[in-house]
């Protein structure tokens, strides 16, 4: 029988071959380490392009802690995920087995206490530290490496060894839970349904030349509204069998496929669709073209985003009963928000320095936070805006639902 999962801790981080055998064999691993002089951003990027593997990192260099579980058995000791650590040092490590120790049930809340402080890997995070890793200006000093990390990546502690450090501030909160949200979470079963659809003939001609991001949109907008009205989208059984799963989707591609009505309860057809995103990607993601709109084309770019267009349902119609949908957004929009506040949230996140999901944090909770454009808003119109991600708003989460992912309690608030 495979193993359920591996849980993988250890600072220094070089050689993925443990991790390779346990997911050859079916087993889903958490890996947790450390950003240093000897960790690679290679053996970084090849767990995290593993699908059966989830990372997460500390900046600290007081994190020492090696630990394995797999199953009923762990390793307790001084070996790294290393070459040297793991076959040529001369470390020293103990075996707990669960049928044999009593200590080993301490071992798997150990691993859990560390795997919530740690700080979610994702694409840019890599990014900064393969540009790190590999500065002329690198210290081998641990120390100093520590200091060095964080002109790239903001520092991720473990609270058990930092004095004080036992409350983790509120924005390092909200931005862990928004990365395991998104990139541990969303975007990873996003890029299953679109592989396994492409792989059973997904692609309607209405969209042939056009980015696969604007047809998978239709397509879990789709399906929310024609295979899960009501509750229906929350009501279907979860699959946590991947071949499950990939049946499921395969289905729901078919009759995709097959439909006569793709745009059913849309706002915007296909073509309007379509070029909603081409606006977006020409006017909002060029910080030149931006600062010369005009507060109406800002509003009217906007409104290629389904979640800002769904907030017309809490305007009130004091308004003006007799005005267009749209007007009566518009106006209640401008009402709360000034041209250059706009201006500044939507550079922020489309052409903003830095890592996507504190930009994203910033425009959802921080200082660049604009009223009635919340998280919903935020992350479908990033994901529109950043070709790394899948843009992700509380329909297309009831879709991804309908498709046998565990994703309900991550619907946003409305």
């Amino acid at each position: 029988m495979n193993p359920a999962v591996g849980l993988l801790a250890a600072p220094f981080f070089t050689t993925t071959a443990p991790i390779e055998a346990l997911t050859n064999r079916g087993c889903e691993v958490r890996l947790i380490v450390r950003f240093s002089p000897i960790t690679t951003p290679e053996a970084l990027r090849a767990a995290f392009e593993n699908p059966m593997v989830k990372v997460r990192y500390f900046t600290d260099a007081k994190f020492h802690t090696k630990l394995y579980i797999v199953d009923d058995v762990a390793l307790v000791g001084s070996a790294n995920l290393t070459n040297s650590g793991l076959q040529s040092n001369r470390e020293l490590s103990v075996v707990l087995r669960q049928d044999r120790d009593e200590a080993f049930y301490e071992l798997p809340q150990i691993f859990d206490d560390l795997w919530n402080d740690a700080d979610v890997l994702n694409e840019g995070v890599l990014s900064e530290y393969t540009k790190a890793f590999k500065s002329r200006e690198k210290p081998q000093n641990e120390n100093a490496f520590e200091k060095f990390i964080h002109k790239f990546v903001k520092p991720a502690a473990p609270t058990s060894v930092v004095v004080g450090s036992e409350k983790k501030s509120k924005e390092r909160l909200f931005i862990q839970n928004l990365r395991r949200k998104y990139d541990e979470i969303l975007v990873p079963a996003h890029h299953e349904i679109l592989s396994i659809a492409k792989e059973h003939g997904f692609g309607r001609p209405e969209y042939s030349g056009q980015d696969p991001q604007i047809e998978m949109w239709r397509f879990l907008g789709w399906l929310r509204l024609t295979q899960g009205r009501g509750n229906g989208w929350c009501e279907t059984t979860l699959l946590s069998d991947p071949e499950e799963r990939a049946n499921r989707i395969a289905h729901y591609v078919d009759v995709w496929q097959s439909t006569d009505d793709i745009g059913k309860g849309d706002a915007y057809h296909v073509s309007s669709e379509i070029e909603n995103v081409e606006n977006i990607r020409t006017y909002l993601c060029d910080s030149t073209e931006l600062e010369q709109l005009s507060y109406d084309e800002l509003f009217h770019y906007l409104t290629g985003c389904h979640a800002f267009v769904v907030r017309l349902r809490f305007v009130s119609k004091d308004l003006g009963e007799n005005l267009a949908g749209l007007e009566r957004l518009r106006l209640d929009f401008q009402a709360n928000n000034t041209r250059e506040a706009v201006v500044k949230t939507v550079q922020c996140l489309l052409t903003g320095h830095g890592d996507a999901i504190e930009r994203a944090y910033d425009c959802v909770y921080g200082d660049y936070k604009l009223n009635g454009f919340g998280e919903a808003c935020v992350m479908e119109l990033l994901g529109w805006g950043d070709p790394t991600r899948p843009p992700f708003n509380n329909r297309s989460i009831r879709g991804i639902r309908l498709l046998g992912f565990d994703v309900k309690h991550l619907v946003a608030g409305e």
